[in-house]
């Protein structure tokens, strides 16, 4: 049980966003009592994600439930989702971000048990072709939970800031649950916060045919 967490905050050319070392930080906790082997990172360029992207990769393989989950900036282009490292320029172009879908792939080669990527971004994109891919390829969950802006997508409490879906992730994530039911619940209560009714969507995409829980030993 493996998992890479990536926060971006602290942004050289975009708005600096503060819920990501919030998450990150929580999510890590709760996966290590799940059993998993975390590595979380705050704050990385392009060439620092590549790196952190290629060696999670090399650790994953047969049997493996692997996990990958992002928050920060994020866009989509011709109908594939980046992930916007810190040191991009303006405007967003693919060259200067990471492909979504290119991590998706790798991941299923690895044979892996599991694949759940966790997309917590906060500008609307187009997710049609990464629906599509989805669907081709077995094993994958992925949760995507997009807003309109950073105002919508942090909560303010004093000194702290946490994103709406961290909020709800953490309330189920330990339940002894298949893992498209576990994210179905936090879609729920999404749904009925009225803080972000109208700005806020998350959404759920698998192929699992298997009853997987995070809970499982492996």
């Amino acid at each position: 049980k493996i998992a890479l967490l990536v926060g971006n905050n602290c942004y050289q050319h975009h708005p600096n966003l503060m819920a990501p070392i919030r998450d990150v930080f929580e999510l890590s906790l709760l996966l290590e009592q799940l059993g998993f082997q975390v590595v979380s990172l705050l704050d990385l360029n392009k060439a620092e994600m590549v790196t952190a992207v290629s060696q999670f990769l090399q650790l994953l393989g047969k049997g493996v439930y692997a996990i990958f989950y992002y928050a920060g900036h994020g866009y989509e282009h011709s109908g594939r989702n980046y992930m916007v490292p810190v040191d991009a320029p303006q405007p967003y172009a693919p060259e200067n971000c990471i492909s979504v879908q290119r991590i998706l792939q790798k991941m299923q080669q690895q044979q892996t048990a599991l694949n759940l990527i966790l997309l917590d971004t906060c500008r609307k994109c187009s997710l049609s072709k990464f629906i599509e891919l989805c669907h081709k390829i077995s094993k994958i969950v992925r949760s995507c939970k997009m807003s309109e802006d950073a105002e919508a997508y942090e909560l303010q409490d004093g000194e702290f800031s946490s994103g709406i879906f961290m909020k709800y992730l953490k309330k189920h994530i330990l339940q002894e649950k298949k893992v498209t039911h576990m994210l179905e619940d936090v879609l729920e209560d999404i749904g009925r916060d009225p803080l972000i009714t109208g700005k806020q969507v998350m959404e759920i995409k698998h192929t699992l045919k298997e009853a997987r829980s995070l809970t499982d030993p492996v």
